[in-house]
């Protein structure tokens, strides 16, 4: 159960730590595409913003289901599960900094994110076995 608990903590300060600071990055490099509160109309920013998260986010739960002592697409699900839950938290409160699409699709996709991090890992073992079954 800790080591089950560890893989998706681990996933999940990946993903917090490399999104906040590519979003703190990107704000210090182009402060005049936010206004005072954060909030930019920039379609490119916005969706390279999807596209950087989604990344993070599938190498966190690839990592996630890397760690786990067994059942890792179940370790990456549930990592997405708490991603999608802080998500929508995370809309909530930030509702004004960004478009409705923006926000519609980025908390689509958070299972998608997911769902490949975790068939990532799936497929890694798949190989395995099929190469040490092979030998």
């Amino acid at each position: 159960m800790t080591r089950s608990i560890v893989a998706v903590a681990t996933g999940f300060f990946l993903i917090a730590l490399l999104s906040f600071g590519t979003d703190f990055a990107i704000r210090a490099a182009m402060p005049a595409l936010f206004d005072g509160e954060g909030r930019t109309t920039s379609v490119t920013v916005l969706v390279l913003t999807i596209g950087y998260v989604g990344l993070y986010a599938t190498i966190g739960c690839y990592l996630a289901a890397r760690l786990a002592p067994r059942e890792p697409m179940r370790h990456a699900l549930v990592l997405g599960v708490l991603g999608l839950l802080f998500n929508l938290i995370g809309t909530w409160f930030a509702w004004s900094t960004a478009p409705l699409w923006y926000h519609a699709v980025s908390l689509a996709l958070v299972m998608v994110w997911a769902w490949t991090g975790g068939r990532m890992r799936v497929q890694e073992l798949d190989a395995l076995t099929h190469s040490t079954a092979a030998v």
